[in-house]
């Protein structure tokens, strides 16, 4: 069985990955105790965070107008009929 990703998905996957590194690291520089030791939970917080909010906005027809409208069925006319 082969899993698909889509390229929008892994570039989503890729950004809080990287999101979540940087802010692990950077607690990790400003924090009081531990040196070296990061905010595990601020990490996840600030990739999932970044990641919802580029999911909403990158996701095709959030916030936009359909592209194909919903159209009624077509009723025959009295003229095509009698043809």
């Amino acid at each position: 069985m082969t899993i698909q990703i889509a390229p929008l998905a892994a570039l989503l996957i890729l950004v809080g990955l990287a999101v979540g590194f940087s802010v692990f690291r950077y607690t990790g520089r400003t924090a009081h105790g531990a040196e070296g030791r990061g905010d595990l939970g601020t990490s996840i917080a600030a990739a999932t965070a970044v990641v919802t909010v580029l999911a909403l906005l990158l996701t095709p027809g959030f916030g936009q107008a359909s592209a194909n409208p919903v159209q009624p069925p077509p009723h025959p006319t009295p003229s095509a009929a009698t043809r």
